[in-house]
């Protein structure tokens, strides 16, 4: 006779406000659903998640549960005590971003990123099944050994996404309604060089055409002096490369009246934030650029809706959930074409082969200049995301209900 299976999920660090502590939350809302019986276990919690879990170091006393699902994003203790475990391991994948960049201004994260990766190759030699957010984690995955890896993105933050009626308002404004025009807040360039510089987009760019012509209301509201809107989501961290996004405002705004570049994410060390607005200070941006830190869901929210472009150059992502995001709202997307950034995008987006603040610069502004392009990144966006939800959660439910029925408990 089976019994009620009993499964235990380690994490970290379970934070609210964060992709992979709401993902592990659904996790074990799914398990739940499913009938397990689930604990959560933790290294770090915030003040809510804290009551929603244990610390993991009196997991060692606790009655030994059916299976253990390891939300794996960074080294610590957790691995190493898991390690050391006999239960039915699964591990769920979100990437381990290189430490090398890191160790300048974050020396103590970038040592447990290098432990991590160090833990994971050993996780894998232990571990019967593993999740991955994208096929660029699970083919890392598959080089340490995992055969049995199941591709899964992960569950999005529903409070930060648009309701049923925003979507289905975003996406008649979108395929159908106006958009502002930006081109006249724009200087005239030869198009054969914007031409040269745009080979590494996915997106076909036609040739730069600056109309002048009768402007609705939209229109003369932007050409007012209304401000033109970049936007990056993301933690403040040498990956990241907010000093590439700092660079190409600077060159923005020689080229484009009213632009700003809004940075939304909290910063792991105060140097770098530090470093990074000195930055902007230093070559005369300081003025346009917005540090926002980390913000409420509704705020997040409330900046999606005011992006013009969204613009991602970060160097290693393991999917990027901000990006599905931004294709939610509607929000034209322009990112450098590395690590899983192309297959979260999908169709959607304009791809960059380089992080030059020259080339991203031309391509946000032809963006903004050429209506066609505009629209159609935006189309192609809103449909990308919306292969995420609920399709997502069903997929991980599937996968779960699998991962249970290979390790049903007899009584």
């Amino acid at each position: 006779m089976n019994r009620q299976m009993v499964v235990h999920q380690f994490t970290v660090d379970l934070r609210g406000r964060d992709a992979v502590g709401n993902h592990t939350m659904q996790v074990d809302e799914i398990l739940r659903e499913l009938g397990a019986d689930t604990t959560l276990y933790a290294s770090h919690a915030d003040r809510r998640m804290r009551k929603l879990s244990r610390d993991f170091r009196y997991h060692a006393t606790d009655p030994a549960p059916d299976l253990i699902i390891y939300q794996a994003s960074i080294g610590s203790v957790v691995a190493d005590y898991l390690l050391t475990r006999n239960e039915s391991l699964v591990i769920n994948y979100h990437n381990i971003t290189p430490a090398e960049p890191h160790y300048k201004h974050f020396p103590h994260l970038a040592a447990a990123l290098d432990l991590g990766r160090q833990q994971l190759a050993r996780l894998c030699r232990k571990a019967c099944y593993a999740v991955a957010d994208s096929e660029f984690n699970a083919g890392e995955l598959r080089r340490l050994g995992i055969r049995n890896v199941a591709v899964v993105p992960p569950l999005l933050d529903g409070s930060v996404l648009p309701s049923a009626s925003e979507s289905d308002a975003i996406g008649r404004r979108v395929r159908g309604g106006r958009l502002p025009d930006l081109s006249q807040n724009t200087r005239s360039r030869k198009t054969d060089v914007v031409g040269k510089r745009l080979r590494g987009s996915r997106l076909r760019v036609p040739p730069l055409i600056t109309r002048t012509r009768q402007t609705d209301t939209a229109d003369k509201r932007i050409c007012r002096g209304t401000r033109v809107t970049l936007l990056f989501v993301g933690r403040l961290a040498p990956n990241k490369r907010q000093e590439d996004l700092i660079a190409t405002v600077a060159i923005l705004r020689r080229w484009l009246s009213g632009v700003e570049l809004v940075l939304v994410g909290s910063s792991v060390a105060d140097s770098y934030a530090r470093a990074l607005k000195d930055f902007a200070k230093r070559i005369g941006v300081d003025d346009i650029v917005r540090f926002e830190g980390s913000v409420s869901s509704k705020r997040l929210a409330a900046w999606y809706r005011t992006a013009d472009v969204f613009v991602c150059l970060s160097a290693h992502e393991g999917f990027c959930v901000p990006l599905v995001e931004a294709m939610a709202w509607g929000v034209p997307v322009v990112a450098l074409e590395s690590t899983a950034v192309p297959e979260t995008l999908g169709s959607a987006g304009v791809l960059v082969s380089e992080p030059s603040p020259t080339l991203v610069a031309t391509t946000i502004e032809r963006v903004l200049n050429d209506q066609a392009l505009r629209r159609k990144s935006s189309v192609r966006g809103l449909a990308r995301a919306q292969q995420f939800s609920p399709g997502t959660r069903q997929l991980l439910q599937q996968t779960l209900e699998e991962i249970l029925a290979d390790n049903v408990p007899v009584s």
